[in-house]
């Protein structure tokens, strides 16, 4: 075990207290800024470029109409006073974020950063800043804990909108507060088992839709940030259309679901399995969690993909010391 491994390893560890503690930070001034906006639009990169999708369903789900988009593509929206942008940047120093906050301040939307270090750079440009609270003491490693931080901050603003009240909903964040150790237990175990169907060099295709596709894009990430094989995600729908010339026999897919799982669930894994001839896994939070609305789900199951990564790495390469080559060494992104 190395370092490297040991730091990864703790910031996902992390998780069980950096959730709870995030929760009970956000309260209703939060939910002001946004409250009766025209537009609001989430934007990042990498890790919290999945943050900002994440935060588009939450607002949905109350009523909001939001958008998320990569930085770069912020020139391409009419944004106006009657705008918010949340930029999403838990270091706080991605460059892409920060100019784009400054256009769309310059087009007289209000500016909002979401971020782990209160203190990093793009906090300077902004009308607002909202401070998640991971606990991890360095952000050059593969993200984790702040990941879901922000995620979780998002929908605890969203549960603070003055919309008709989801019981659901309200009861779903305070469970998420309350589980964590069996919550990080019930990951743990998921996340090996997945690891258990890798190989090194094969590909791992990361199948869902609708929230849970924001816990794929993240688990592709945490697969190719360690490059021991490649993560690929595919919408459930998308994926029965269109990838019928990828797939080789006895590659990797994890189908990402909800809970209750269905009929249509076991079908599909039917398919992957006896008719692809895959090594698949069905990945759903355990219901003894007792998290009923589906976007809390989302987390545990976040969660239980950077454990499969990093279970991964610990199977095949546990003498590692790095990433193969940082993109934001190679990019200039910070």
């Amino acid at each position: 075990m190395t370092k490297f491994l040991n730091t990864c390893y703790d910031a996902i560890r992390k998780q069980e207290q950096a959730i709870p503690r995030t929760i009970d930070i956000v309260d209703e001034t939060a939910a002001a800024i946004i409250e009766g906006k025209g537009k609001i639009v989430l934007i990042g990169c990498g890790d919290s470029y999945a943050v900002a999708d994440y935060g588009r369903w939450a607002f949905l789900s109350v009523g909001l109409n939001a958008l998320f988009v990569s930085p770069d593509e912020i020139d391409y929206l009419h944004l106006d006073k009657d705008s918010v942008v949340i930029g999403i940047t838990a270091s706080g120093r991605s460059l892409a974020t920060i100019e784009a906050l400054k256009i769309a301040k310059s087009k007289g939307a209000a500016v909002v950063v979401l971020t782990d270090n209160q203190n990093g750079a793009a906090s300077q440009e902004v009308d607002y800043v909202w401070v998640t609270k991971s606990g991890v003491e360095t952000y050059n490693t593969s993200p984790s804990a702040p990941t879901t931080s922000a995620m979780t901050y998002l929908l605890a603003v969203s549960s603070q909108i003055d919309v008709e009240f989801d019981v659901s909903l309200h009861q779903s964040i305070k469970q998420l507060k309350d589980i964590g150790k069996p919550m990080m237990v019930w990951a743990e175990k998921e996340g090996v088992a997945i690891s258990q169907i890798t190989s090194p060099n094969v590909p791992i295709y990361l199948i869902s839709e609708g929230p849970n596709y924001i816990a794929a894009q993240i688990g592709m990430m945490k697969f190719n940030e360690y490059s021991i094989l490649k993560g690929y995600t595919a919408n459930r729908e998308d994926f029965r259309h269109h990838y019928n010339l990828s797939i080789n026999d006895n590659e990797n897919a994890v189908l990402i679901t909800g809970n209750p799982a269905d009929s249509s669930d076991d079908i599909y894994m039917n398919v992957l399995k006896n008719k692809l001839k895959m090594r698949a896994y069905h990945l759903h939070t355990d219901e003894r969690l007792g998290l009923r609305h589906s976007l809390t789900q989302v987390i545990p199951n976040t969660i239980a993909l950077q454990m499969a990564a990093y279970h991964s790495v610990l199977r095949f390469d546990p003498n590692k010391e790095s990433f193969k080559l940082p993109h934001a060494e190679a990019f200039k992104i910070y």
